[in-house]
């Protein structure tokens, strides 16, 4: 099987920096989503191919709208593997000091885009922009450019009218009319650089877990922070919101869901403008192989 490992250099990676086994193929990316045009364009002719990109979330999420651009043969033959040198990490997090991984994980659609990890709209979308802006700085980057980024928002209003409709695992179709602090859905159960957001979820298990939180006091939601982060707020043998929570906020595992009255949704840590969000499961989708890791051997740069 043909291997690649794919490397930024404008995100401060460079060959002299990482330990690439002699004889491997590497390839440089040349500018802003070229990662996923080369690997579009490579599975294509040839989707026996095994891939490793080094980077973040995005680079990450990059990689597997390539794969699944290329086609249904690529999503079979191609395996993906990753080398966390992002500010988050938060897909290799669901690998961390567990076991070696090889096999089929579920993908999200977003509308026209596709998520390996996870989707914010709402606050989070809006922390999302925030810590954009602050983790170049390298005293605000990983957890403390998100927890940065969440202080800017909190010291704006809170809360947005959203519509949403879910169909749970079950099959059965809630919806949803109110006002709502925030909407996330996890293929993973990390994002922010390691809040816990979805604990339950499973990245295997057809299914994307959604927490929908309704609008609360800033008081309210600094108090329940620390247990958003560390995954406390869900009980995971139920699988919904744990009961000091219940009141604020609610937790299903999904197959489908809408989500109106939008300006923008964060898939895999990227920002889109769009007023509608159309979110399905695509179970077993691509092959990624992951070693077992400890994050904090890596030294993390830019995505």
């Amino acid at each position: 099987m043909r291997k690649i490992h794919i490397i930024n250099p404008a995100a401060g990676i460079a060959k002299a920096h990482l330990f690439i086994p002699k004889g491997i193929e590497v390839y440089e990316t040349k500018g802003p989503h070229d990662l996923e045009r080369f690997i579009e364009e490579t599975c294509k002719a040839e989707p026996e191919i095994h891939i490793t990109v080094y980077g973040g979330d995005g680079t990450v999420s990059e990689a597997v709208n390539g794969i699944m651009a290329a086609g249904s043969e690529a999503m079979e033959k191609t395996v993906l593997s990753v080398v966390p040198k992002g500010s988050g990490n938060d897909f290799v997090r669901n690998f961390a000091k567990g076991e070696n991984f090889l096999g089929k994980v579920d993908v999200i659609k977003c509308n026209d885009r596709y998520c390996i990890n996870s989707i914010n709209i709402g606050f989070d979308c809006d922390v999302i922009v925030e810590t954009d802006k602050v983790k170049k700085n390298v005293f605000t980057s990983g957890s403390l450019g998100y927890i940065v980024g969440v202080v800017k928002v909190l010291s704006k209003e809170l809360g947005t009218q959203l519509e949403i409709s879910i169909t749970d695992k079950n099959g059965r179709v809630r919806n949803f009319n109110g006002e709502f602090l925030l909407t996330a859905l996890g293929n993973g159960k990390y994002c922010g650089g390691g809040f816990k957001f979805a604990p339950a979820a499973s990245l295997d298990d057809g299914l994307f877990d959604v927490l929908v939180v309704n609008k609360m006091s800033k008081s309210t939601f600094v108090k329940l922070v620390g247990d958003y982060r560390s995954g406390k707020h869900v009980d995971l043998e139920s699988c919904k919101a744990g009961p000091k929570y219940k009141h604020l906020l609610k937790y299903y595992q999904c197959r489908e869901m809408t989500v109106k009255n939008i300006s923008r949704v964060g898939i895999d840590g990227e920002i889109f403008e769009t007023d509608k969000a159309e979110i399905s499961i695509i179970p077993s989708a691509i092959n990624v192989q992951m070693p077992s890791l400890d994050l904090t051997k890596f030294k993390n740069t830019k995505q």
